[in-house]
């Protein structure tokens, strides 16, 4: 069995196509971004000076990881480059419309790779499958889509009610996905022989969305063990002093960061703390009247996230809306409890290692403050999620992933 992975930009598409290669199924991964140090632009570090190649090597090995065979990897179009760097200066609407164009030609250019390296599957993403599946389903190659968040339908339903509270926290006005691409992302699920899921919350937004219950199969996703540690993180005693909450993602509305926000400023700070990782995506002017209650550390790499993990306690994501928070599985990586929404993932498991909670103020800051009074039930929760850590694993998906291919 031939087995071909796209994916214009990444997310948890190279552990999709080890998982086929790990097994010599893996036909190629067609990607946008791959750092290959005798390509372009990659050969860029070579001709600048030192300090210089050495932060833009930085960047660029970002988009790489050493277990994937350079040789499968087939790179084309630079629509992601463009993308990133459009979205990064804050030109959000520049980026939608180079990414709606960039997906299109790159699903081109994936049809025509197909053409000259035929393949029994193709494996593809949401948002960017529909041109390819088009063009493979007639041909009778099966198609999976690997739906990484929910309907985007139901995303803008909840959009729309989270700005109707909280509009301080939005850039501009979220008129949310436009019928085109609620269509286009129909279609695709239409077209999809399997749909893959990383939560059960995800698969219901599609089911109430008219995708058939019986394509759908959700595999969680997983923490990388390369990076995160062997043995359980040296924390100080939870006993006599505050207790150090993270939360992990961009700092945006969808995230639940306004409830979070307002919940803070109501715990003194002798209790607890909370430092966020990610980039600020809400108007700077909001964010200052609470960043006197919390530390902002700003967007960093994977490898650099770890620290933040093994130097918290607790990980808190209250987000309104995600297909599976990986974060989620990094924290129980992490050792920490974890107290989260239930639109996220199932970082919390039969109440062994954490809590769920409604994402409003009062919900959380609730929670808060019962960990802050009971730290030994935090202490339980800690070394709950440490000891179901290896369920939670890519190598753990990688081999579900193959479980699900084989028994189609």
């Amino acid at each position: 069995m031939k087995i071909g992975v796209f994916h214009p930009g990444t997310q948890h598409s190279w552990q999709t196509a080890l998982a086929f290669q790990e097994v010599g199924q893996l036909s190629w991964l067609a990607t946008s971004v791959f750092y290959d140090p005798a390509r372009w632009p990659y050969r860029l570090e070579s001709f600048l000076p030192r300090g210089t190649a050495e932060r833009l090597r930085r960047q660029f090995r970002r988009r790489y990881t050493p277990a994937l065979n350079p040789d499968k990897v087939r790179q084309f179009g630079l629509w992601e480059w463009f993308e990133t760097g459009v979205r990064r200066v804050g030109l959000d609407d520049i980026a939608d419309f180079v990414n709606r164009h960039g997906n299109r030609s790159f699903g081109q250019q994936v049809r025509r790779l197909i053409e000259r390296e035929p393949v029994d599957i193709v494996w593809g993403y949401n948002s960017s499958a529909v041109e390819v599946f088009r063009w493979a389903k007639p041909r009778g190659i099966r198609c999976v889509l690997d739906q990484t968040i929910g309907h985007c339908a139901a995303e803008n339903t909840i959009m729309a009610e989270e700005q109707s509270r909280n509009p301080e926290f939005f850039t501009q006005k979220c008129d949310g996905f436009s019928s085109a691409a609620i269509a286009q992302q129909d279609e695709e699920l239409a077209l999809a022989d399997l749909v893959v899921v990383g939560s059960a919350f995800c698969a219901k937004t599609l089911i109430e969305n008219g995708c058939p219950a019986e394509k759908i199969r959700v595999v969680p996703y997983g923490f990388d063990e390369s990076l995160f540690p062997q043995t359980v993180p040296n924390r100080q005693r939870l006993h006599g002093r505050p207790i150090n909450f993270l939360f992990v993602g961009g700092i945006r509305p969808r995230k639940g960061i306004a409830p979070l926000l307002q919940a803070f400023t109501q715990i003194p700070a002798e209790a607890a703390t909370l430092t966020l990782v990610g980039g600020l995506e809400i108007p700077i002017e909001t964010f200052e009247r609470f960043a006197y209650r919390v530390r902002h550390v700003g967007s960093v790499s994977r490898q650099d996230v770890v620290q933040y993990f093994a130097q918290a306690d607790c990980f808190i994501f209250p987000s309104l809306f995600e297909g599976g928070g990986i974060v989620l599985y990094e924290a129980a990586a992490s050792a920490l409890g974890i107290v989260q929404s239930p639109f996220c993932g199932d970082g919390v498991r039969d109440g062994r290692n954490g809590m769920t909670c409604k994402v409003n103020s009062t919900s959380i800051l609730n929670a808060v403050e019962s960990i802050c009074a009971d730290p030994m039930r935090l202490s339980e929760w800690q070394a709950a999620s440490w000891e179901m850590r290896t369920e939670r694993t890519w190598g753990v998906y990688r081999e579900h992933v193959r479980e699900l291919v084989s028994s189609c």
